[in-house]
């Protein structure tokens, strides 16, 4: 009987543990999730990146890419996700070409988003048409109107062209 104790006790301390995240705990271990959501957005470098034009709202951009073809010119990909509990009615993403000092060249919008469902991610793609793209170049993507049952806004231009400049300082081109 002993010996069933003993070999049962060694057995539960050579089991890994278990851990249970809690979304209230205020201490944070290094494999939370919550650790990662002040870093880079996926897929961003000096070539394609993304601002976050309306922090305050629920809309948000959570990836974005160039998707490169055979023939060139290459197409950009943005995803777009509602995490707020109610839905969107309609939301327009916008693409700004960028040159290398952070200064916006043009502005092309993508099609609108229509009845954005809560917690769903929609990728969108788009071809650069409004100007002809130099090696320097870069896309910024941003949520420039969102209409919702709540609340309607649109982004400031002169206020996205700070936050361009600000994140694009921090992706320097090569």
């Amino acid at each position: 009987m002993l010996l069933i104790a003993l070999l049962l006790s060694l057995l539960d301390q050579s089991m890994a543990p278990n851990r249970i995240l809690n979304p209230t705990s205020t201490t944070l271990n290094p494999g939370d999730p919550r650790s990662n959501q002040f870093d880079d957005l996926k897929g961003a470098n000096w070539r394609v990146f993304a601002v976050n034009s309306a922090p305050d709202r629920a809309v948000v951009i959570t990836q974005v890419e160039e998707v490169r073809q055979q023939n060139p010119p290459s197409t950009w990909g943005v995803y777009v996700g509602n995490a707020d509990i109610a839905p969107v009615v309609s939301l327009t993403v916008a693409a700004a070409i960028v040159d290398a000092t952070g200064k916006v060249r043009a502005t092309q919008n993508l099609p609108a988003i229509k009845n954005l469902k809560p917690q769903q991610v929609v990728r969108k793609e788009i071809p650069i048409r409004v100007t002809v793209l130099v090696p320097t170049d870069r896309i910024v993507f941003y949520v420039r109107e969102v209409k919702s049952e709540s609340v309607d806004w649109k982004s400031v231009d002169s206020e996205v062209a700070g936050l361009i400049k600000q994140v694009a300082a921090k992706y320097p081109v090569p």
